[in-house]
């Protein structure tokens, strides 16, 4: 079996769970909106607003760490290919 092939299976498969994690999370920021409980058992808003808080107490090092995940969220680092959405 090609390496190339493996990697690229695990990375379709990566790509695909952290989709499905987006979309947690945006459906338990809705909900949460929506009808003002927290649906899946724990406040999403509270924890990514916590989450915001901590990355912004970091100082400079948060925001570049924040940085650096939005690009790789996006896939845009340099020297990377762009995702074909």
């Amino acid at each position: 079996m090609n390496h190339s092939h493996v990697f690229n299976t695990i990375g379709t498969w990566i790509t695909g769970l952290v989709n499905l994690f987006a979309g947690l999370v945006a459906l338990g920021v809705m909900t949460e909106i929506l009808f003002g409980t927290a649906f899946f058992g724990t406040s999403v808003v509270a924890n990514i607003t916590t989450l915001v808080g901590n990355v912004g107490s970091a100082g400079f090092a948060g925001i570049v760490s924040l940085l650096i995940l939005v690009a790789m969220f996006n896939n845009t680092m340099p020297g990377g290919k762009p995702s074909k959405r």
